[in-house]
């Protein structure tokens, strides 16, 4: 599974709650449309997990939008109804790429006219191919160290 696959996934829920939305995908133009989503990613690492897996951790930031009225202000009411709705969207399992994963929520402090969540999820994948070379020898020697307590 790819990072694209979640950003995908996002997306669609977004859409099928919000369908009149525009959805930025990592790259907001200057001139961007209220109401709006803004979904980046903050992190995106990947660690070994063991001989045969590594493990993917990314963080993403999702930016809500909210219309201003004719004196440039937004509604700090419909910004905590969409930051909350957004959250139960999200909260349940997503399917991406025939896969299930869950998304870890925190809203982040507010602007005047934006709010922000935090969604951060990991999972795990098969070592690619290229990485795992030839078998590593098998071990000659071992230690081990056992250690007693009287109780």
């Amino acid at each position: 599974m790819e990072l694209q696959d979640i950003l995908d996934a996002i997306n669609k829920k977004l859409v099928e709650k919000w369908p009149k939305r525009t959805v930025y995908i990592d790259v907001c133009p200057v001139d961007f449309a209220r109401p709006s989503f803004w979904l980046t990613v903050e992190q995106y690492t990947q660690t070994d997990a063991n001989r045969y897996l590594v493990k993917r951790e990314a963080r993403l930031k999702l930016t809500i939008y909210d219309e201003k009225d004719e004196h440039y202000e937004s509604s700090w009411q419909r910004l905590f109804k969409d930051a909350a709705d957004a959250t139960v969207l999200l909260t349940p399992p997503l399917k991406a790429a025939g896969r299930t994963v869950s998304l870890q929520i925190k809203a982040l402090p507010r602007d005047p006219d934006a709010a922000y969540l935090q969604l951060t999820t990991s999972w795990l994948d098969n070592r690619p191919a290229a990485d795992t070379g030839t078998e590593p020898p098998t071990a000659k020697t071992a230690q081990v160290r056992v250690e007693m307590t009287n109780r």
